[in-house]
């Protein structure tokens, strides 16, 4: 005996537990594919539907006055895809910060490890580059410096290009 979703949803209001399989066997496939629109899992999506009928049985349809047995199973679906959706966005946005603040506290980590070589290379440096190099971290320009210093604009210069070539072999290694 087919019966109609009318039918079968008075048979249902009357003995669930009898009708519950009939309702499922007609409203499954077509709840499962409305739901996978919105989660894009088969998994969600079937763990989503199985607690709805699990809900159904549990009474919360009562009978036909709040609308057909198909509408509120669909009604109930879409409110939890809707759900699932925004919980997913807000995980999804929280993973994001998370990794982000996780890159950051790496960067800064890299950032003040290289920072306090730099501090250490600067205690090391020979004389003459730590006093020309001192006067530079000040704002001084090339010119500034061979005046304070009493040295020729090339000898500034010479001494740049030595004190580059000394950070870059440090850093490299």
């Amino acid at each position: 005996m087919h019966l109609g979703d009318k039918e079968l949803e008075e048979a249902f209001v009357k003995a669930p537990e009898k009708y519950l399989q009939a309702v499922y066997d007609r409203y499954s496939s077509s709840l499962f594919r409305f739901l996978y629109r919105f989660t894009a899992n088969n998994q969600s999506s079937e763990e989503i539907m199985h607690d709805i009928f699990l809900e159904l049985l549990k009474e919360r349809f009562k009978s036909s006055e709040n609308g057909t047995l198909k509408s509120w199973l669909f009604t109930v679906a879409k409110n939890r895809g809707l759900n699932y959706r925004k919980r997913s966005a807000r995980e999804t946005k929280e993973d994001i910060s998370s990794i982000s603040s996780d890159r950051n506290l790496e960067e800064e980590t890299i950032q003040l490890s290289l920072l306090s070589r730099l501090k250490e290379v600067e205690i090391n440096l020979p004389n003459d580059l730590k006093e020309t190099w001192g006067l530079r971290k000040r704002g001084h320009d090339y010119q500034e410096i061979a005046k304070t210093l009493a040295i020729p604009v090339g000898t500034v210069k010479s001494r740049f290009s030595r004190l580059v070539e000394l950070l870059r072999k440090e850093f490299e290694s």
